[in-house]
């Protein structure tokens, strides 16, 4: 009688820590994890003749719940990001789009679900844009937004809205204000890959 009483309570305790989560067996990484792990340790997978990809962010530019991932590349003279390769996962890591001009840009993640996706800032040299990043039916989307540029007679800068969607505009000028939303790049390195493998 007394050994059923220990049992009982062992029983008892036993579920309480299965309930409480403590003995939640973890689940196996998910498959876009361990490829884009895989992807990256093998830089001849990803290179481009005289520019190295020095970072990489993951970004869910279509709120699938797989993000796409981002290689920004540079110059090896002059160390500033030149352009940045986007890949997605669809069973195998394939690119699905190429951005130029990345010198000075800073991405920025939507937080609204209404406009999944990154907004890209910056410029250079008296002009800067800014551009709104999605997937759309399985394809990259680059929406520029808007531009100020200086005039040439003048150097007043001149703003320019490229887009006739006012709410996305709106969306991205709130998105960009925030130091807070920027998208954190990792340098391609073991220690990094591991990170974003068992995250």
């Amino acid at each position: 009688m007394k050994g059923k009483k220990i049992i009982a309570g062992l029983l008892v305790l036993v579920s309480a820590w299965l309930m409480a989560g403590c003995g939640r067996i973890p689940s196996a990484a998910e498959p876009w994890r361990e490829a884009y792990a895989a992807f990256l340790r093998e830089p001849e997978n990803y290179a481009e003749e005289s520019h190295y990809a020095g970072s990489f962010a993951l970004a869910d530019l279509n709120n699938d719940g797989k993000p796409e991932m981002i290689l920004v590349y540079y110059n090896g003279n002059e160390g500033g990001a030149i352009f940045a390769n986007i890949y997605a996962y669809d069973g195998e890591v394939r690119r699905i789009g190429h951005q130029v001009d990345m010198w000075y840009k800073t991405c920025f993640l939507s937080t609204n679900p209404s406009f999944p996706g990154v907004f890209v800032e910056g410029g250079r040299n008296s002009t800067f844009s800014c551009s709104y990043w999605t997937v759309k039916d399985n394809v990259f989307v680059d929406e520029p937004l808007w531009s100020n540029i200086a005039d040439v007679d003048t150097q007043d800068m001149v703003y320019k809205e490229l887009s006739g969607n006012q709410q996305l505009i709106a969306e991205a000028k709130k998105i960009t204000s925030s130091v807070s939303n920027e998208i954190e790049f990792f340098e391609i390195d073991e220690a990094h890959i591991r990170a974003e493998e068992n995250f």
